[in-house]
């Protein structure tokens, strides 16, 4: 399955296609890291969360994708072992909030 290439969004004030979703979501999973994995309501969770509110519901199956890019490129990447278990374990948990909260809201 490929993602959409047609999708945008606007994030604080700044324009995304579906490449710029791509990075920008993996930039904030490595922050995450950096911010010694808060739970939940970081800036991974808003964008994904704004990601959904925008994304047509036909096209949302693309968040799902950028899971599981998402893992393969940190389990690819040269962080130790522990750090990479900690960084898909938080990011992963991020993106399930972000999902959850939203198919809530819209019930």
């Amino acid at each position: 399955m490929e993602m959409p290439q047609r999708v945008s969004i606007r994030y604080k004030d700044a324009s995304y296609n579906t490449s710029e979703i791509r990075l920008k979501t993996l930039r904030l999973a490595f922050q995450l890291w950096e911010e010694e994995t808060k739970p939940r309501k970081t800036e991974l969770y808003e964008f994904i969360t704004s990601c959904l509110k925008q994304i047509d519901r036909q096209d949302r199956f693309m968040i799902s994708l950028l899971f599981v890019e998402l893992a393969d490129t940190i389990r690819d990447s040269a962080l130790e072992r522990g750090m990479k278990e900690v960084l898909i374990k938080t990011s992963f948990r991020e993106f399930a909030c972000a999902l959850a909260d939203f198919e809530e809201k819209s019930k």
